[in-house]
């Protein structure tokens, strides 16, 4: 097995947390992971002209990463966000600081831990194949059958339930509609043969109550915004 594959099979769920629609995965505990599969692994902090991030009036701040293990060096860059995941145009250190630990925890995911999550998925590929339906299985490939959408709804909220609710078939398998992966979720809005279910998608994926009115396991992300990391 390559050492990617066995990264990659690393089961990170219990060392993350979610914010908003991004998952952050512990940095602490991602490098001490990391450190047990690559021993001679280290990672460095991109300065410029002595500051660790790039500072540009109209774009905000960057900072930057790399990690070598076994050979290989790979970097990684994040932009300083707030609370919102909008780019801070008047960061602090502390600010500055948070990022580059998150951007490290991204860089690691360049060889694989944890990457999963910032494809969408919410289990190793090992697990996820063995995982039975729950209301949808991530990665779903759509081949849909469109079951039946209820009357229209009198308010956004409503809408938004009546959307999350509605029934769709994938190879053969029965799903409620907001129980599907951001990545199925968009194909569907574009691709779908269903008027139906791309207004229903397209309402799921751009209304802001989707993550308040349904609390769901699924990780959207190392979204990404591919943004992944922890405050801690």
């Amino acid at each position: 097995m390559a050492k990617f594959e066995e990264v990659m099979k690393v089961n990170v769920n219990e060392k993350t947390e979610k914010k908003g629609n991004l998952t952050y995965l512990s940095w602490a505990w991602a490098w001490a992971e990391f450190k047990k599969l690559y021993p001679d692994a280290t990672y460095e902090v991109k300065k410029f002209d002595g500051l660790p991030y790039v500072h540009d009036k109209e774009t905000g701040y960057m900072v930057y990463t790399s990690v070598t293990a076994d050979g290989l060096t790979y970097e990684m860059w994040l932009p300083v966000m707030d609370a919102r995941n909008k780019t801070l145009m008047n960061a602090t250190m502390f600010d500055i600081n948070k990022t580059i630990m998150r951007c490290l925890a991204k860089n690691l995911a360049m060889f694989g831990l944890g990457l999963y999550i910032y494809a969408g998925e919410d289990l190793p590929e090992d697990e996820q194949a063995a995982k039975p339906p729950a209301g949808g299985a991530k990665g779903t490939v759509p081949n849909e059958e469109t079951k039946k959408i209820r009357k229209p709804a009198q308010s956004v909220k409503d809408a938004l339930i009546e959307a999350q609710e509605t029934q769709i078939v994938l190879k053969g398998t029965q799903y409620k509609l907001g129980a599907l992966p951001k990545v199925t979720l968009e194909y569907l809005a574009e691709k779908s043969k269903s008027e139906e279910i791309r207004k229903a998608a397209k309402l799921i994926l751009q209304n802001k109550l989707k993550e308040e009115i349904f609390e769901t396991d699924e990780p959207l992300p190392w979204e990404v915004e591919d943004d992944q990391g922890s405050d801690t």
